[in-house]
């Protein structure tokens, strides 16, 4: 799933990007992409439930969805 979309590219100024996978109740955030120079996040892990209902809060949050790409 595509959340966001820079305006540029890494090739640019830069990007942040993270590859998310669920591993059966744990939602796993790693192998990050940052801009040149930075040093990237450590690995995070969310609870599943709790990750879909925070991502279902924000997609139904119609007053500020500049960040949502579909």
């Amino acid at each position: 799933m595509l959340l966001g979309e820079p305006e540029c590219t890494g090739g640019c100024c830069g990007f942040l990007s993270v590859f998310v996978q669920r591993f059966g109740d744990i939602v796993q955030w790693s192998d990050w992409e940052v801009p040149s120079g930075e040093a990237a996040p450590p690995e995070f892990h969310f609870d599943a439930d709790q990750y879909y209902a925070e991502v279902d809060r924000a997609s139904a949050d119609q007053a500020d969805q500049w960040w949502k790409y579909t």
